[in-house]
């Protein structure tokens, strides 16, 4: 018979090779009979979790209610409120994991979970719960995918600050989804000067044309924002009403204030916590760039 460990190495080089760096498998009497990579594009449905993933694949469209009655769940990451409440319904009598939410909330620019342990002992007090199996080996994972996501971020930031050089005005924007640009605020510039061509309106309006899987709001959802200043008020409610998931920008409106011509001091920040969203914010990453750049421009 395998050890904890043994599944658990699994279960975390899956982390490994996944959007997300999490991973998830469900064994029976000493056999994998589900694991979290059986879907691709694991990151198209809210409910794509690792631990679903690998509950699903394991149920084989079979009934959820108990169906995995005496398997162990191997997840690189405490399951989340979500995967829990699957969990439960499955079946499963033993849940083993690498790193705790808290620890995961580490890494780069994460909405925060929070731990529901105690909740799930008091429904299902016959669970077996251990964590910390082969944790460190766990975290590296989320280290390694910190380090992608902020060398993606200065790649992707710089280029939104190159087109800002080029522009009538001096600020860029581009719309990024899975590492790719799908819209730009060179993509479409104005033959005359109009309020609402502000850079971040151009690259979302260009990446909505560009995307095939267009609604009538929330377009842009999975998708990064980068900008060289961060967006005015007529630019967030682009954001929101286009469902941006996370933001990345340079230059603060403040320096636009003193370097280039008048904005109103409403920031991103504090639009994002009015209206409840869960919008990822990256601040001030090459501030320095964007700066020079509206210092050379020059005041209205």
């Amino acid at each position: 018979m395998h050890s904890d460990e043994y599944f658990m190495s699994i279960a975390i080089d899956l982390s490994k090779r996944s959007k997300y760096p999490y991973g998830a498998i469900v064994v029976k009497n000493g056999k994998i009979i589900g694991r979290s990579d059986s879907i691709t594009n694991v990151s198209k449905t809210i409910y794509s979790h690792a631990q679903l993933i690998a509950i699903e694949d394991a149920l084989c469209g079979n009934d959820l209610m108990d169906g995995l009655v005496g398997c162990t769940l191997y997840s690189s990451c405490e399951p989340c409120l979500m995967a829990m409440e699957a969990i439960l319904y499955s079946g499963i009598n033993k849940l083993i994991y690498g790193i705790n939410i808290e620890a995961s909330n580490l890494y780069y620019n994460h909405i925060e979970d929070f731990s529901i342990l105690d909740i799930v002992k008091k429904i299902n007090p016959h669970m077996n719960i251990i964590g910390g199996v082969l944790e460190q080996k766990a975290m590296e994972v989320i280290s390694d995918y910190n380090k992608k996501i902020i060398e993606s971020d200065e790649k992707f930031i710089d280029i939104a600050i190159d087109i800002s050089k080029k522009s009538f005005y001096p600020f860029g924007a581009i719309v990024v989804r899975d590492e790719k640009i799908i819209g730009r605020s060179d993509d479409n510039v104005p033959s005359k000067n109009t309020v609402f061509q502000h850079a971040e309106l151009i690259a979302i309006d260009a990446a909505v044309s560009n995307i095939k899987d267009s609604i009538s709001r929330g377009n842009l959802h999975e998708c990064t924002l980068y900008t060289s200043c961060e967006p005015c008020m007529m630019c967030q409610e682009a954001i929101l009403a286009e469902g941006i998931s996370r933001i990345v920008y340079a230059a603060t409106i403040e320096d636009s204030n003193q370097y280039f011509c008048k904005e109103y001091p409403v920031s991103v920040k504090e639009i994002i916590n009015r209206s409840n969203s869960q919008i990822k914010l990256v601040e001030k990453l090459h501030r320095d760039k964007a700066i020079v750049v509206l210092k050379e421009h020059g005041p209205l």
